[in-house]
Formats: C-alpha cells, structure tokens, sequence
C-alpha cells in the first residue's frame, strides 16, 4: 500500500487532477480534518485492471457493463438488451453546462 496524493494519482493514471474529483468510481480517501484526497496505489492499479466503464443507453440510463453480461446471460431477460448503437450514443450524455445553448 503505498498512498498517492491528488498530482502523483492524475499522473499514475494519466487522466487529470479535476477528472479525478468529478470521478466519482475511483477509489479515494480522506484524511479526517482534512480535505486533501489521497489514492491507494494498489485499489487504483485493481481499479484499472478491472475496466470499469459505464455504458450509457440511448434512454440515458447509465448501466454496469457486469450487470448487463449478468442480464444477458439471465433466461428471463431476451438477449438483445444491449445493442451497439446504445453503447454508442453519447448523444443524450446528461453533459451539464452552465449555457443552456450548449446542453
């Protein structure tokens, strides 16, 4: 276990500092009294090896891709749950931006 602070954890997992606090699926801790983030080094190498992406339907219902393998795999749900064009539909992300023009 080796602990990382907020820069040494952006550039461990080459993404940047604001991603990190806006992830909210990325392992993290705080130090009581403290409003510093520090990352485990271990839970983030798990964490990446793991793969956890979400995948968004075009109804703009965020979904687990284990969920959905698990669904698909469940005789009582058909097995064309998810599609290709669902998985790829960034369309309807839920962006928030403070313009209403670009919403």
């Amino acid at each position: 276990m080796r602990p990382l602070n907020l820069q040494e954890a952006a550039q461990f997992l080459r993404m940047s500092r604001s991603s990190l606090y806006q992830r909210k699926d990325i392992p993290r801790y705080r130090r009581p009294g403290s409003r510093a983030l520090l990352f485990d080094q271990d839970e983030l190498e798990a964490w990446v090896k793991t793969g956890r992406v979400e995948l968004v339907l075009s109804s703009g219902v965020a979904i687990d891709p284990q969920v959905a393998s698990q669904a698909a795999g469940s005789s009582s749900v058909s097995t064309g749950v998810l599609s290709s064009s669902d998985a790829l539909d960034i369309r309807r992300s839920g962006v928030y931006h403070r313009n209403p023009r670009y919403r």
